[in-house]
């Protein structure tokens, strides 16, 4: 099976940083769902300060930049667009990350 892998930041509004780790500390059970039935099989978020670095990894290609998100995507992100910053149309504005390394480590057979 080919995997498909992204990253990218995001970034918080000042002062959200314990709102935003305690939000992610219960996402909800049909988001967590979604993400399983649309192929993700990783799904990492990282924080420094404001800074949200995330990881995703997939068992089909990603939908295209700016597709229509699911309507519990969007609940999602309308829930987080005080804590964070969006573009015009509510979602995070994410800035993606261009892969330079890469190492994967695979167990042979002794």
């Amino acid at each position: 099976m080919s995997l498909h892998r992204r990253a990218w930041t995001m970034r918080l509004k000042d002062g959200a940083e314990a709102a935003y780790d305690k939000a992610h500390a219960a996402v909800w059970p049909e988001l967590l769902d979604q993400m399983t039935a649309s192929g993700i099989r990783q799904f990492h978020l990282f924080r420094t300060g404001t800074t949200i670095f995330a990881f995703q990894e997939r068992d089909r290609p990603f939908p295209a930049p700016g597709a229509p998100a699911s309507e519990t995507t969007t609940r999602w992100w309308q829930e987080m667009s005080h804590l964070m910053v969006t573009d015009a149309d509510g979602r995070p504005a994410h800035y993606p990350l261009k892969p330079v390394f890469s190492l994967t480590m695979t167990e042979s057979a002794e």
